[in-house]
Formats: C-alpha cells, structure tokens, sequence
C-alpha cells in the first residue's frame, strides 16, 4: 500500500471514529510485547488477580497481539467518554460505578467497531479484522498508551489529559496499515498520591496495578462467596463497583457528562431508592438490569452487597 493511500484511509478511518461518537482514537503498530504477558504473570503469581481465572489464559497471546489476527499490522483503540455524575435517589443511598449507569458499554462499542470495520472492509476488501471490548486477550490499556491515547495512571487506568480517565476502551486489530500514531503522552501523575490515599480499602499498588482481592469493584462484582470481614465499614455503601480513584483523580475534574446517545441507558439505575433496591425480585432485577453491567454481578450478588454495606 502506498503512503498516500495510506493516509487517505487513515483519514477515513480516524473520521468514522468520530463520527461514532469516540471521543479520543489513536492507531498502532500490531507487534509483539512480551513484557505484557510479563507482567501480567508476575501480578497473577502474587495472586493479586483474586478468582479472575481467565487472566490465566493465553498468556502468550497477551504478549503478542499478532496472534490474535493472523498478518495483524494495525491495532486501532478508541475511548469514548461515560462519565456521569446524578445523585443517587434519597439520602444514604446505595453507589453503583458511573460506568454501570450507561448502557452496557460491551454492547455499545462493540456495535460501533462493527460499522467502523465495515468501512474498513469496503476500503480494503482482503483485510481481516476483529474487535474487541474488555473480551479476549488484549492488554488494552497498554495499547491505548502506544496509540498515544494517554498515559497509565498510578489508580491503574489511563488518563488522558483532555477528558481524565472516565472513559472506555475498544479496539479493532486488523491486516490493514495505516499510518500511525507517536505514543508521546507523558506521566502526567508527578508526585501526587490523591488515589492511592483516598483508596477504601490500600488496593492500589505501587506499580500502578490493583490487587483485586482488596478491591471493592471486584469484591461486589467478580468476588464469590462472603466479603471478607476486614472490609467491615471500608465498603462504605458501595454495591457496584467503584469511582473513588477516579473521583479525587485531578485530571478528573473539568470530567464532561457523556453525550453519546447510544449509551443511554434503558433504564435509570439512580432512580432506584433504598427502598426499590430491598425490594428487588429476581425478575425485577432481570429486566431493570437487561442491557445493563450490573447484570454481571446478579442478583444474588447485588443482595449479598446491599447487606454487606447496611450492616457496617
């Protein structure tokens, strides 16, 4: 493929991306990193990914991300924005996650790197791509980095200067080149230590990962079984994930509501009060919950959680 052929279908691709709604995009080279499936070994040895079992898969495709589309020259990553910030309704009142009050965003990205994929595929009819939104074994947050999306914050997640860290992730791994973009995002964290402190439960590690056994996002969503008493009181009235990170991040502070109809939730998981959420069915939860994360957990979980947190 010539340069400017090149740059004609990056143009298209990068303005398809925008036209999506993607707030920020950025596209990188397809290589090898071992130092991925490095790392990740490192903190599953320290049993620091608590039950999450699948992080011990495909370890070595973690690595390289080549493997996962066979003649990979491209990984496009795209972030768009979900950050929300409605008070829960009544006072002391249950939290669940910003990201949990949008409309699941698996669904939602994975539809829009399908339409951008279709472009792809008319531009370049014998290429071969696939997408992909917290799925798989794609180390996403080092290939937003290397696409120049931002940099890995010390709560773990990437920041971007223009829109914080509230935002999610997608990526489309594909056979087509495009010309690509300089990873020149600095650490912008310096010397601040706002997450690590503010963390309810010393889940932040000092190498910018989590331990997920401490964490109260996994402790309410992933984690089976009892919490675990020493997180008495430290869950505050948490039953969903978790912001506080975020929320005391300064990168974080102009945060703009998200505007992307397509994440409009069905239904508004706010508007429920202490009262609406004691008197949840199983089906109830089924249908409030349809196309909502808060489905991962379940309703057995999300009863387990309320209790956890009323009895503090």
């Amino acid at each position: 493929m010539t340069d400017e052929r090149k740059i004609a279908l990056t143009r298209k691709i990068r303005e398809s991306l925008r036209m999506e709604g993607f707030d920020i995009y950025g596209i990188a080279q397809a290589a090898a990193h071992h130092e991925d499936n490095t790392c990740i070994a490192e903190w599953i040895a320290a049993g620091k990914n608590g039950s999450m079992k699948f992080f011990e898969r495909n370890l070595d495709k973690r690595g390289d991300i080549t493997t996962l589309v066979e003649g990979a020259r491209s990984v496009i990553v795209a972030g768009i924005r979900y950050y929300s910030n409605e008070p829960a309704a009544g006072k002391e009142n249950y939290f669940v996650s910003r990201y949990a009050r949008v409309r699941d965003y698996h669904l939602v990205i994975k539809e829009k790197l399908a339409r951008v994929q279709k472009i792809i595929k008319e531009e370049v009819p014998d290429a071969v791509s696939r997408a992909f939104c917290d799925a798989g074994p794609v180390t996403e947050k080092n290939w937003a980095v290397r696409a120049g999306l931002g940099w890995r914050g010390k709560h773990s997640l990437v920041i971007n200067r223009d829109i914080g860290s509230f935002f999610f992730l997608g990526e489309i791994v594909t056979t087509a080149e495009f010309i690509y973009d300089s990873a020149t995002s600095p650490d912008h964290c310096g010397d601040c230590t706002l997450c690590i402190d503010a963390c309810p439960t010393g889940a932040i590690c000092s190498d910018r990962t989590i331990d997920a056994r401490r964490c109260i996002a996994y402790l309410t969503i992933e984690h089976d079984g009892s919490i675990p008493e020493e997180f008495r009181g430290k869950t505050e009235r948490i039953i969903f994930g978790c912001d506080r990170c975020q929320e005391v991040c300064p990168w974080n502070k102009k945060a703009v509501p998200y505007s992307d109809k397509e994440l409009i939730p069905d239904f508004s998981v706010t508007s429920l009060t202490r009262k609406d959420w004691h008197s949840l069915t199983p089906d109830e939860f089924d249908k409030i919950f349809r196309s909502s994360a808060v489905k991962r957990a379940g309703y057995e979980k999300i009863r387990r959680n309320i209790d956890f947190a009323d009895h503090r």
